[in-house]
């Protein structure tokens, strides 16, 4: 077995089919041999037992034939007449002796070996023993009847030699037509023997093809379990191996392949590879986290004097209040709202750091009730014109992180009202679609839009699109809606075109856990 663990999986392959046409082979082989010894007791039949019982029934004719000519010139006593009665018998007995000769050379059961063999298999050679006894008996019989008629010819009889001479015919006939049925029923008895010996055959031949057959079908069964055993089961644990790791599950671990064939080859790269990536990741995962620290340690650094400035420029702006140029009150402005901006920029680099190192468990909240806060608290208070939203979700619950889902929209409602605000009737459209894979809820304003040859960017850490004098922001809220979606193993997609407002769409992946409850679409507009 050592030197098939060591064979290529195509060479198992061919040495398993041809093991299976082996025996193929082996079986038709078997069966024509079988149906060429059939053939042959056919053959046989067709030779012996058929002339051989027309041989015999054409000797009984001439002994009937025989025994009635003697009887229709038993009363003739002219020399004429007996004469041609004697020449006619002989004629008879001379037809029945080559018969009896082309019989024994040619049809008798000890002539033929493979027949002889058969009855002594049968324990039937008593037929072969009757078969010769009744030809001895035959031919003695018309030896007698020969010399018989050879005397009647060369020497008149008187009236009572001649009645002697009738009755010792008529019995030798009558002995000679005994010892003719005598035969015919041996050969018949021979017949069925044959035929018995042909249905043996042809059972033989059924036994040995069904034992082929179940050979056959045990030596697949042995090569199926074997190649299931050794190739289909390791490949499909090696497929789900796969599987885990194309997943990002790299403590899925390789089994060893039982044999060194080119699946062998594989696992052991695949084994080492995902070794390889598991000591990469590791690695990344801790310069991540260490760039990670830093990045927080930097950022949370950097506000102590950040504040320090915005107090400072504070105090500056309102000591030249009343005095000083407008020039310097406008550099100081400018650096208080420089500094803010640098703040907010560093809270929500902060966030995202923070949101980026958590693990985000995740539970079944009603999204619906959600939304409707988020909208009270955003919009409430807020001074100016206020956006008319609208809400139209066909389904009220989510699976999820609820507090990252609820940055995530409020970013996204932010987004919304800002690019919406000056509209003349600024809108905001909420709705959502379901299908057998996901749940997927959209934001739709109608604000200045944006190119979408830009749509990939705006994704990004600290992208913006417009300058922060025009529109506020730290351009940290879109890559937060981002993480978030990837944290949840979901997409997020933006739609949107110059002038024709914009619709942000959060596709989360359906769960069983989730509740289906469809909300009546309603107007909502803020207090």
């Amino acid at each position: 077995m050592r030197w098939l663990h060591d064979r290529s999986i195509g060479q198992k392959f061919f040495l398993s089919f041809g093991v299976i046409l082996s025996l193929l082979a082996l079986s038709l082989t078997a069966l024509l041999v079988y149906l060429s010894r059939i053939n042959s007791y056919v053959d046989r039949h067709k030779r012996i037992t058929v002339p051989a019982i027309v041989t015999a029934a054409t000797m009984q004719r001439s002994a009937y034939e025989m025994n009635l000519t003697l009887h229709l010139f038993l009363e003739q006593v002219t020399k004429t007449g007996v004469d041609e009665a004697l020449a006619r018998l002989t004629a008879h007995a001379d037809a029945i002796r080559q018969s009896l000769q082309l019989y024994r050379s040619t049809h008798a059961a000890r002539t033929h070996p493979i027949l002889l063999g058969m009855l002594n298999q049968h324990q039937r050679l008593d037929l072969a023993d009757q078969e010769d006894q009744a030809i001895a008996e035959i031919d003695h019989a018309l030896k007698e009847l020969n010399g018989l008629w050879g005397a009647a010819l060369t020497q008149p009889q008187a009236p009572g030699t001649t009645q002697a001479a009738t009755s010792k015919a008529d019995a030798l006939i009558a002995k000679l037509t005994y010892n003719l049925d005598q035969l015919v029923a041996a050969h018949r008895d021979i017949d069925v023997e044959m035929k018995i010996e042909g249905d043996l055959l042809l059972q033989q031949a059924r036994m040995i093809a069904l034992g082929l057959v179940a050979v056959l079908g045990l030596v697949i069964a042995v090569i199926y379990v074997s190649v299931n055993r050794r190739i289909a089961k390791p490949l499909q644990r090696l497929s789900i191996t796969a599987d885990r790791v194309a997943h990002h599950d790299l403590t899925a671990q390789f089994e060893a392949w039982p044999t060194r064939d080119e699946v062998g080859t594989l696992a052991a790269s695949l084994s080492s590879m995902v070794t390889s990536l598991r000591e990469q990741t590791a690695a990344t995962a801790r310069k991540t986290k260490e760039l990670e620290a830093f990045t927080y340690s930097v950022a949370h650094d950097l506000k102590g004097p950040l504040r320090e400035i915005e107090g400072f420029s504070s105090l500056l702006e309102k000591r030249f209040l009343e005095g000083g140029d407008a020039e310097t009150r406008h550099h100081i402005d400018v650096i208080r709202r420089s500094s803010l901006r640098l703040t907010h920029m560093i809270d929500a680099l902060l966030k995202y750091s923070r949101l980026e190192q958590q693990d985000l468990p995740r539970q079944r909240f009603n999204v619906l009730e959600m939304i409707t806060t988020l909208i009270t608290d955003r919009f409430s208070g807020l001074h100016g014109p206020k956006p008319k939203i609208h809400v139209a979700l066909p389904f009220a619950d989510l699976y999820g992180e609820p507090v990252s889902i609820r940055q995530a929209i409020a970013n996204l409602l932010d987004n919304a009202a800002k690019f919406s605000r000056r509209t003349t009737a600024p809108t905001i459209t909420i709705g959502g679609t379901r299908t057998d894979h996901e749940r997927i809820l959209w934001i739709q304003d109608n604000g200045i839009g944006f190119d979408p040859a830009q749509t990939d960017k705006i994704f990004g850490l600290f992208e913006r699109l417009h300058h922060p004098q025009d529109y506020e922001g730290t351009g940290v809220g879109l890559a937060i809606v981002k993480l978030v979606m990837d944290k949840h193993d979901g997409r997020v997609s933006a739609e949107s075109a110059p002038g024709a407002g914009s619709k942000f769409s959060l596709a989360f992946p359906e769960r069983a856990e989730i509740v289906v409850e469809r909300a009546s679409p309603s107007p909502l507009s803020p207090a």
